[in-house]
């Protein structure tokens, strides 16, 4: 049975504040490509999470990308988008489409929602073709399109602490990676200090004394970052394996993982 891999060409990607963001553009600029063992390209198969992104307020969001081929095997990959003013998007960013004109944003926002609705259907319509009869076909699309509206709210409801937590992990990993490919010292400075910045806000607003110990755990690991950028994905997968840190990675990944084997059902 052939394993599915996600590879992306970047880890992180600048975004303009307002701008619509489409599928289509992020696979491009992120190089992302889906592959089966066999080398079969299933690309196509692609779904990209934008549940936690806000397009409309400045910040890094952790966008999880996944995929599942017909006979079930899925595969995972994570990137951070950081949604900030137009005029602040440096040359590290690929070149992106022109923002819309505001009187016309939101109707394109209503083409790329219906569009994805669309891509999501017609990858269900495939992995469900062998296992149900041409006559309930259509009452499965409409309870297909219900599934997939329960199920990415499922996901974006995990637990308030841990999903915070996972968010940091996730953007930290992503510097650290995309400093492998570019070696901009100063990118990922700026990158470590908004995580930083951010871990600061939420220490400030957590109640809870695990998650304080997670969070000031996070900001050890990012000042190792920046003091051995090189070594900086290995040190932040060492965080991931910590006591704690690697029960929330796993809930994460379950969590995506039941939606994916729910969607294919």
């Amino acid at each position: 049975m052939a394993n599915l891999t996600i590879t992306v060409s970047r880890h992180y990607l600048d975004w303009p504040l307002h701008q619509t963001i489409q599928q289509a553009d992020l696979v491009r600029q992120l190089g992302i490509r889906v592959t089966a063992s066999n080398g079969e390209d299933l690309t196509n198969k692609l779904v990209v999470n934008l549940t936690q992104v806000d397009i409309d307020r400045s910040g890094e969001y952790p966008v999880m990308l996944s995929a599942m081929d017909a006979n079930g095997q899925t595969a995972q990959q994570s990137i951070t988008l950081h949604v900030r003013p137009e005029q602040q998007v440096g040359s590290r960013q690929q070149t992106t489409a022109p923002a819309q004109p505001a009187r016309g944003k939101k109707r394109h926002w209503i083409l790329a929602v219906l569009a994805i609705i669309i891509l999501l259907l017609a990858w269900w319509g495939v992995s469900a073709h062998h296992r149900a009869q041409q006559q309930e076909q259509a009452a499965n699309n409409a309870q297909q399109s219900s599934q997939i509206s329960d199920n990415s709210s499922s996901i974006a409801k995990l637990s308030s602490d841990n999903q915070k937590l996972a968010n940091q992990v996730a953007q930290l990993k992503g510097a650290a990676k995309q400093y492998q490919k570019d070696h901009d010292q100063q990118a990922l400075n700026e990158r470590l200090d908004q995580i930083q910045s951010q871990n600061q806000q939420l220490l400030n607003q957590s109640q809870s004394s695990a998650a304080k110990e997670h969070l000031n755990e996070v900001t050890n690991v990012v000042n190792q970052v920046r003091q051995d950028p090189d070594n900086g994905v290995s040190v932040v997968n060492d965080l991931k394996n910590q006591p704690g840190f690697n029960e929330i990675w796993t809930n994460v990944s379950q969590r995506l993982s039941t939606w994916l084997s729910r969607f294919g059902n």
